[in-house]
């Protein structure tokens, strides 16, 4: 604790710090009580005392500060006392070659009211000063308040990519104008822009040890960070899901990620995932005029139908191949899987999907089976027994669906060059007699 008797003491601020509304707000609530009143005034004079570069000539002494704070030299260091107690200031003897001995003040940024309350000294000191009553008083008025409609309210804030539409790369990896631009422009201390929702938090820690575990250390993920906490907040991930996505592009025996095969597999299984859910959802309504398309059916129709309930998929294909005489290609079973476990259709309606596909081509192909299945589910058909009562009514009605890509109409044009080839020889001859006798006759009539 330095005190010093001598008004002629000089003295420097070390520091610069902005005062804010809301730290005036707590220095005059929560501080007054603990530093007084001349304790907050010779804490904001302090702020104001800063100098980049003093020179000798411009030092001040204890007695200006002094006529400043209309305070005693020894109520100065008194009130000077309490705001290094409180953690708002602090105080160092320098040595100055021309002044000699000096004081430096290094002011601190006024915290918090949550800081303050978490600071149990602080906050115990405040409740014996002011009371209970007072002290629950302030403890309310810094106590954040929410509506209280929001309780049970739904949020229905557009996120940004609900709006606008930009490129998953420029998205997951910002383009180098964008990024040399964030270099020279500095940031605040404000923190990241809330685009819609708010982004995924990202525990670090945990996404490294995930890592870990498969030989990846930390240095190598934290030099992907900015990258994968891109990827995260694109896609909406959780550090299990981007690492188990991750672990898809890597081979034995790496130690490395590849950033942009990880961009690709997390961008097809977020595709995947997406449509899966969208399938999911339609799936589960009920389905329309069920009693109406039951009464539709013949006896082949339901024949039919207690076919494709009755086998797994890729059993159902190998019996209608073995029927057409043909057999099952690899890419038709892809076809099978990718309908079922990546899109989630159940399995009678890929095998009603397959049984349509035949009837407009030999083989399965994924063209295809999109086709008949978007059509079906757009119409909300998520059964056997609605699709072929849609398909019957189409056919009835003379306008069958047509799942095959219409062959474009080609507009027969000349070949000039074989037209004049072909005629040429249609030319006739002219003998020279004749050529003399034209050239005779010409002009005799004019």
């Amino acid at each position: 604790m330095f005190e010093s008797a001598d008004p002629k003491q000089p003295f420097y601020v070390a520091n610069q710090v902005a005062v804010s509304e809301e730290n005036i707000r707590v220095l005059t609530t929560l501080f007054e009580p603990l530093v007084g009143i001349q304790g907050v005034g010779l804490y904001i004079t302090l702020t104001k005392e800063f100098d980049e570069v003093p020179f000798a000539k411009d030092y001040k002494t204890l007695y200006q500060l002094q006529d400043q704070t209309n305070l005693k030299l020894e109520d100065l260091f008194s009130t000077l006392h309490h705001l290094e107690a409180t953690g708002l200031i602090k105080t160092f003897i320098g040595s100055n070659p021309v002044l000699g001995e000096t004081l430096i003040f290094e002011v601190e940024e006024v915290p918090s009211a949550g800081e303050f309350f978490h600071t149990f000294l602080l906050s115990s000191l405040l409740l014996e000063r002011v009371g209970s009553v007072t002290f629950n008083r302030l403890v309310k008025k810094f106590t954040p308040r929410t509506f209280i409609g929001l309780k049970d309210a739904k949020e229905v804030t557009s996120g940004f990519f609900d709006v606008f539409h930009l490129s998953a790369e420029s998205a997951i990896d910002a383009p180098i104008e964008v990024k040399e631009a964030a270099s020279e422009v500095p940031k605040d201390n404000k923190g990241e822009i809330k685009l819609g929702n708010e982004p995924v938090k990202i525990d670090w820690s945990f996404l490294v040890d995930l890592f870990a575990s498969y030989h990846i250390d930390k240095e190598e993920v934290l030099k992907h960070q900015v990258e994968i906490k891109q990827i995260i907040d694109f896609y909406h991930l959780t550090e299990q899901e981007f690492v188990e996505t991750s672990l898809i592009t890597m081979s034995a025996g790496t130690d490395k990620l590849n950033m942009y095969a990880i961009q690709n597999a997390v961008n097809e299984n977020f595709g995947l995932n997406r449509n899966k859910e969208m399938v999911r959802k339609q799936l589960q309504q009920e389905p329309k005029d069920a009693d109406k398309a039951i009464k539709n059916l013949s006896t082949a129709d339901a024949e039919l139908i207690r076919a494709v309930d009755s086998k797994p998929p890729t059993d159902y294909l190998y019996e209608l191949k073995e029927k057409k005489g043909g057999y099952v290609t690899a890419n038709e079973k892809k076809v099978i899987y990718r309908l079922q476990d990546q899109m989630g259709l159940t399995p009678p309606l890929i095998n009603l999907i397959v049984h349509t596909c035949f009837e407009y081509d030999a083989v399965l192909t994924n063209n295809l089976a999109d086709r008949i299945a978007n059509d079906w589910l757009q119409k909300g058909i998520t059964t056997p027994t609605e699709a072929i009562a849609y398909l019957k009514e189409r056919k009835n009605k003379r306008k069958r669906p047509s799942y095959r890509t219409q062959k474009k109409t080609v507009r027969n044009t000349t070949d000039w060059s074989k037209y004049e080839k072909k005629n040429q020889s249609k030319k006739t001859t002219m003998s020279a007699e004749e050529r003399n006798r034209i050239f005779r006759e010409f002009g005799k009539n004019e």
